[in-house]
């Protein structure tokens, strides 16, 4: 046993003394293994100004559809139908709708918590099962470009899209807030504290059950009784009672895309615990992140009204 420990130790330090700290670990040509997730050399410069930023991959090309539905870790096997490429004219847009949203985010936020690629294509799925967007894993961010979700808007001014249609941007954001929910360096000190503690969302099926009904007097008053008690505890709607993945990314998705005067009037004015919790989330990602997401949130609606 001695000397197997020796001969292992031996092994060891030969390796340690054949790497040195400053030593690039890279792919092994020899072994033949493609370096996948980094933009290529013939990527637009773009892309790779953006990845050298954001250390966020943008990608608009693919060969085969596994490509697309095989991320890091994690395969979409129920995907039916693979993805199709994004016509070569939608490039642009993509490019300038992506670079708009990243340049509401601080750039510490995107490098540490966001997902490492928004993969656009012009399909995925399809028939029955097509969808407009996939969150494949807390890795890979899929958008189908120009979108088809009801009410998206065509894209008429690339530059602007991301402020003009509001549809996809706020679709966008509620898959990409779960996901950065995910990725997130631990739960926010204080910020379950600052409203009631999350039951798997007994509150609400209680709720439910009481006020049965699919009346349109019936539907009013359980809605009515689930606003009153998301506003009661703290939630930004009834949904939030669940766990405090869901309650977080429906704080993250709401204040990037509205004003501080709308979140206000709407949100902290009917409920001390939210108003609180408003306090704890927002300060925690300026001293965190160095991001002013309530900053980001009046930007875009004003953007948005000028619009409208």
């Amino acid at each position: 046993m001695k000397k197997i420990f020796s001969v292992c130790l031996f092994g060891i330090l030969l390796l340690a003394n054949a790497c040195k700290k400053d030593d690039k670990i890279t792919v092994s040509e020899e072994l033949g293994f493609d370096e996948r997730f980094s933009p290529k050399e013939d990527d637009l410069p773009a892309i790779k100004e953006m990845f050298k930023t954001y250390d966020l991959w943008l990608r608009l090309n693919f060969e085969d559809a596994k490509e697309v539905t095989n991320a890091i870790v994690v395969t979409d096997a129920s995907n039916r139908f693979g993805a199709t490429p994004l016509d070569e004219a939608m490039k642009p847009s993509a490019i300038m709708f992506v670079d708009t949203l990243l340049h509401n985010v601080s750039k510490d936020y995107v490098r540490r918590i966001f997902p490492r690629e928004f993969f656009f294509v012009k399909t995925y799925n399809g028939s029955y099962w097509k969808e407009n967007i996939k969150a494949l894993g807390r890795t890979r961010l899929i958008v189908c470009w120009p979108n088809e979700v009801k009410n998206a808007q065509p894209i008429t001014v690339p530059e602007t899209h991301y402020y003009q249609d509001s549809v996809v941007t706020r679709m966008v954001w509620g898959s990409l807030s779960s996901m950065l929910v995910q990725r997130m360096e631990g739960e926010i000190p204080g910020f379950e504290a600052a409203g009631m503690p999350y039951d798997k969302g007994k509150i609400m099926d209680e709720i439910i059950k009481n006020f049965p009904g699919d009346s349109d007097e019936e539907q009013e008053l359980r809605n009515a009784e689930l606003d009153k008690m998301a506003a009661e505890r703290g939630y930004i709607t009834a949904n939030g009672s669940k766990a405090y993945g869901t309650d977080l990314s429906q704080w993250l998705s709401l204040l990037v895309l509205e004003s501080f005067d709308n979140v206000k009037k709407n949100y902290l004015d009917n409920s001390p615990k939210r108003a609180e919790k408003y306090k704890v989330l927002t300060e925690y990602l300026k001293k965190e992140y160095n991001w002013d997401i309530q900053a980001s949130g009046d930007k875009y609606r004003e953007k948005l009204n000028s619009f409208q």
